[in-house]
């Protein structure tokens, strides 16, 4: 049976209190319990290493496991990437050919707008015309409500496509065409003097802070309306600018 002692010079005293006493310093085993004691410590470092053993295999297996299926989800998203990318260059192929046949269409609509309205030459005129130029009133009022009259240019452009095209196809072709930059960055409009764009309109124009101090020095598209001119057989543009057009080529002038 375990003693509980006090050291002192003489070597050891049992004290009374046994465990509790405040002057217990050591505790005096017997062989057996000391040896109980080792076989309990090597059981609990067995069980210990054996757990963290467990513990290991089955982080390893998890890990595994895992690998496994990242291998398998990576090689899924490379199968799905290549599959769309293969998706992508057969619809970039089929837009190129769907692009390609819509300019033929296009020049060919144009050309024999051309032959119909005598404008030559029939392969390389660009089909516009200006139909007419001329001053118009136009009322606007400031922020503070007050109405103001200032004179603006109303001019009509007719397009190459013809009025079997829908309003919404005549839009997007003519404001593309019109708005086209050449090597040089010019717009196709300029060529009639036409070299800003500005949707919002005069009276918003003239209040802008980026323009304030430069608008009169550009001639700017501002509002503009489509119509289909039914006795022509055309498209054409309507819109108004600050300006007037500047010298009409030739070629761009109806007959």
């Amino acid at each position: 049976m375990s003693e509980f002692v006090k050291k002192n010079l003489m070597g050891y005293k049992t004290v009374l209190g046994g465990h509790s006493d405040p002057e217990c310093s050591h505790v005096i085993l017997t062989i057996g319990e000391y040896n109980n004691l080792l076989r309990e410590k090597k059981q609990a470092e067995q069980k210990a290493s054996n757990i963290q053993a467990v513990a290991e295999t089955e982080i390893g297996r998890l890990k595994k496991e895992n690998e496994d299926k990242i291998e398998i989800v990576k090689k899924q998203a490379e199968r799905r990437i290549e599959s769309i990318e293969q998706e992508l260059i057969a619809e970039k192929q089929e837009s190129m050919y769907q692009k390609s046949l819509n300019q033929n269409l296009l020049r060919i609509s144009r050309e024999r707008a051309n032959t119909d309205r005598k404008l030559k030459p029939k392969k390389e005129h660009t089909g516009y015309v200006v139909i007419s130029s001329s001053e118009k009133e136009y009322s606007y009022k400031d922020d503070h409500k007050r109405w103001y009259k200032v004179i603006l240019w109303e001019s009509v452009l007719q397009s190459p496509y013809s009025v079997d095209f829908t309003e919404e196809q005549a839009r997007k072709q003519i404001l593309e065409d019109l708005y086209c930059e050449d090597k040089n960055g010019v717009w196709f409009i300029e060529k009639i003097g036409i070299n800003k764009n500005y949707e919002e309109g005069y009276s918003e124009l003239v209040q802008d802070q980026q323009w304030y101090n430069e608008w009169q020095r550009y001639n700017f598209m501002l509002e503009r309306h489509f119509r289909a001119n039914f006795r022509a057989g055309y498209w054409e543009i309507v819109f108004l600018h600050n300006m007037p057009l500047g010298i009409v080529p030739k070629e761009m002038r109806v007959r």
